[in-house]
This record gives structure tokens, sequence and C-alpha cells, in this order.
């Protein structure tokens, strides 16, 4: 701090070049996006939700902080903010978007999802007895409500008696009528927005000043930094991208992802070399 300079003109000067948080850049989207309007087949929104099962009201997933810590199931790492939903591509339950289409921005609106529209109906088959012993191999100790894991299938015990444990399969919300809770918080209608947003969906730890997107006629540009190559799974991403920005700017051809590497500053420090007499 200057001479100058008061705390609080320090403190404002700090504000301004902090770079904002994830959530602060996701809630910078939604306020760039349309409030006004209402949603059809193919608009690209934000939406908040909470949904619940019908039968005990649980809460299973959803995307608002403060229902989170209400319900006692908030969690520090995980992220709370609208997400961006293409209408129509099947990123949400079916059920869930065609009711979507015909709502208006800061509407809210409780959609009902029967299970043959959401997790399925129970299959009996994927419910199966497991002596004890062979559970003990995967490190499983065998009490009601441990989740198991046997190659690609999870599951969790439902009953423990004798030597056998009943493992149920079936995904935790199969055969039970979903119910959500939604609100629109915003249109997406500026191509460019678009295009960013899908980006940042596709891409969400990378933060908005680490990638840019132009447009120049029939051709995408996606620029994105190095360290992207680290992040796992980016090579999906990339091909993820693409396949969107395609779909959502029709009149464009061809996406290209960029990534730039410098050729590194050379050792400024020289080494002398050996005088030989």
């Amino acid at each position: 701090m200057t001479e100058q300079e008061t705390p609080k003109e320090t403190k404002a000067k700090k504000s301004a070049t902090k770079k904002p948080t994830r959530k602060e850049e996701t809630q910078g989207a939604v306020e760039r996006a349309e409030t006004e309007g209402t949603v059809s087949k193919g608009s690209l929104i934000y939406l908040d939700y909470v949904g619940r099962t019908k039968e005990d009201g649980q809460v299973f997933d959803l995307t608002l902080e403060d229902v989170a810590k209400a319900e006692g199931i908030y969690k520090e790492d995980s992220r709370y903010e609208p997400i961006l939903v293409a209408v129509g591509w099947n990123w949400l339950l079916g059920a869930i978007e065609d009711e979507l289409v015909g709502m208006k921005v800061g509407e809210s609106k409780r959609i009902e999802v029967p299970p043959e529209k959401g997790a399925g109906p129970k299959d009996p088959k994927k419910v199966k007895m497991i002596p004890k012993m062979k559970l003990a191999k995967h490190g499983v100790k065998g009490y009601v409500g441990e989740k198991v894991k046997f190659g690609q299938e999870e599951g969790v015990i439902t009953l423990s008696v004798g030597r056998t444990c009943r493992v149920d399969f079936n995904s935790p919300l199969a055969g039970q009528t979903l119910v959500f809770d939604v609100t629109v918080r915003g249109i997406v209608s500026d191509v460019q927005e678009k295009l960013k947003a899908i980006v940042k969906r596709r891409i969400p730890i990378l933060p908005d000043d680490k990638y840019s997107v132009t447009l120049d006629g029939d051709t995408i540009t996606v620029e994105l930094p190095k360290e992207s190559r680290y992040i796992d799974g980016v090579q999906y991403a990339e091909i993820g991208i693409a396949k969107d920005c395609l779909q959502v700017h029709e009149k464009a051809k061809q996406v290209k992802v960029v990534v730039t590497f410098d050729r590194p500053e050379e050792n400024k420090t020289s080494h002398p070399t050996e005088e030989t007499s």
C-alpha cells in the first residue's frame, strides 16, 4: 500500500485484479444470457433444479447451494450453479426436456418423471445373493447399506443373514418416480456466448481467460492453453466441443481446436568455453 492509498482503496484494487471463481464465471454467463423469452426445442438455456424421489422426498441431485445446506447434504467440493442445457439434445432426461419447452425465463415448474421414463423399473435379475466369503475378497465387510463394486457393476447390500448377503445392483433410482423442481435462469441467444458456453461445459475447470472462441465465416476456432493437455479426458472433450459447436451453429462447416506450444526461451546464462593452450 502506498502512502496515498487508503486501506479501502487497496482492498478495491485487489478485488479488481482478483480472478473470478468458477462459480462467478458461470454467474457472469447467466447474467449475459437473455432475461426474457420462451424456451423452444434447440434453445440453449441455464437451468437450476432440485431432484427428489417422490416416495420419501430424498434429494439425489441439485444445483442450489442453499437447498443443499438446508437438506444437510452440502459438500465443499461440489459445484452449486445453474447448468447449461441444450433442450432436445438429451443432455437431460427426455421427460424433463419436453416439459421445458414453452417455459419462460424466470419461470419455475415441478416435473414428475415415472420410472419408465427415468431410471427404469427394478430388474429382479440384478438382485443377487452373494456369499460373504466372496465379498470379503473384494474388501467388503458385509453390512446392510454398504456399497459393493464387482467389475463394472455397482450395488448396495440390502440384507445380511448368516453367510450370505443380498446385493441390489439396480440403480438406486430404479422403480421410483422422480420429482424435479426446475427454474429457467436464462436463454443464450448470442452465437459467441453459445460457443463459449459449450467449451465451458466440456472443460469446466478451464478459466474463462485461458481459452478463446472465434468465428470467421464458416470456421469456428477454439484456442486452448497448452496446460489443457494435462486435463483428464481432454481429447474426448475436444471431440464433444467440435460436435456441439457444429450443432449449435448450423452455418459453420468446420471446427478447429488449436493448442499452441511456444519455443522455450534459451538459457541466458552462458557457460564460458575452456581455453586451450
